[in-house]
């Protein structure tokens, strides 16, 4: 596939605020300051998960800007989930604000409808969540950086581990879009290459409010465990619904986002004892993650940490010490590309480093399970040193 025709992309005309940051950002130290374009999701069904890494990004910009040797404000964009007005925010940010670095998106989709033009566009551009799989194969560049995980890195791993640790026969369900399609391909892929009996597949369209139909034939099959990846309303729905069918005596694997914490609270009983792989768990005993929860709780008023605060931390984690280490210069894109591909980052997740051929993120990926009083995840396993397949990628 051609680099420049990468998954085309449309505009659409949209009404955006420039949002600057709080004073305490913004205080002038004789040096004009460093533009951060944010573009998250700030309305509609995403704005939780845009809020709690915008938050992230936000403490570690307090405790760390003043690293980058220059003052910075941040000018703040809501992409909505939605490709269309990603772009169009996206060229705003660079073509009005004139920022130095896009940080952003959550949606894989809006990852895909802002790639080529920012990569076009020479900026540098810190991408705290999107999983989109293509970001780190022919769709690839040295512009871009990931810091959550591919969809690989969140779906294959759990088909070897989970042919290890739960059994030889594994169903598979998943919501019926991109993401679903790739990581059920992911897990059924690495299963069977495992040595695993893969017993069947299905999938639920965006939005579905009744799985009873779904759940015969995981019963039927007879798996010693089902891989299931659904996200938002639609995680809450299945988890409890397949409790409540009487499946809970087979094991459930999936990504992060089917038990997260923003749905672990609604899913309660019902998720007990469901395995999940996340580059992040709140309850993850070392001292970097020890301090972090405290510092955010702090910070956010109460609120408890998450993956999404996680990736915008470690966003500003590597930023601001890669511009120091340039004595501010973040003009010159590709010493700053250089500084932050070769940085190893203390994170609460545990470390982690770029991967040079990919800008993907080599990290040990958390195998947990949900446990009850308090409910929470657990770390009972690791993925050591995940990372994406060789899959093409040309930086």
């Amino acid at each position: 596939m051609d680099r420049r025709s990468f998954l085309k992309t449309t505009t659409a005309a949209a009404v955006s605020t420039a949002v600057m940051a709080p004073p305490f950002l913004r205080e002038a130290r004789g040096a004009d300051p460093i533009k951060i374009g944010i573009l998250l999701p700030f309305s509609k069904v995403m704005a939780t998960l845009g809020g709690a890494t915008e938050a992230g990004f936000l403490m570690g910009a307090k405790e760390l800007g003043d690293k980058a040797g220059r003052p910075h404000v941040v000018i703040r964009e809501d992409d909505g989930g939605d490709p269309a007005q990603g772009l169009s925010k996206a060229r705003k940010l660079i073509e009005k604000d004139n920022v130095d670095v896009i940080v952003g998106p959550v949606s894989s989709a809006v990852a895909a409808s802002i790639r080529n033009y920012i990569v076009e566009s020479k900026k540098l551009w810190l991408n705290p969540i999107a999983t989109n799989d293509l970001l780190a194969e022919k769709g690839c560049s040295r512009y871009h950086f990931r810091f959550s995980a591919s969809g690989w890195q969140i779906a294959g791993p759990l088909g070897t581990w989970g042919k290890a640790k739960l059994g030889d026969r594994a169903y598979a369900i998943a919501t019926n879009y991109a993401y679903g399609q790739q990581t059920l391909g992911h897990f059924k892929e690495a299963f069977q290459k495992a040595g695993g009996t893969f017993l069947g597949e299905a999938f639920a369209a965006l939005g579905t409010t009744n799985y009873a139909p779904y759940f015969p034939p995981i019963k039927d099959a007879k798996p010693n465990f089902i891989f299931a990846n659904f996200v938002g309303s639609d995680a809450a729905a299945f988890i409890k619904q397949y409790a409540e069918f009487g499946l809970k005596d087979i094991k459930i694997v999936g990504p992060v986002n089917l038990v997260s914490e923003d749905v672990l609270g609604a899913q309660g009983a019902a998720a007990v004892g469901v395995y999940s792989i996340s580059y992040y768990t709140p309850s993850y005993d070392i001292p970097k993650n020890k301090a972090f929860v405290k510092a955010y709780k702090e910070y956010s008023g109460g609120k408890e940490t998450d993956h999404f605060v996680c990736a915008g931390y470690d966003v500003a984690q590597a930023f601001f010490p890669a511009v120091g280490a340039l004595k501010g210069d973040v003009a010159n894109t590709e010493r700053l590309i250089a500084q932050i591909r070769d940085i190893k980052i203390d994170s609460p997740r545990g470390p982690f480093r770029f991967d040079p051929k990919t800008h993907n993120p080599i990290q040990d990926q958390h195998m947990r399970v949900v446990e009850a009083n308090p409910l929470r995840h657990v770390v009972v396993d690791t993925v050591k040193e995940a990372r994406h397949p060789d899959a093409g990628c040309q930086l």
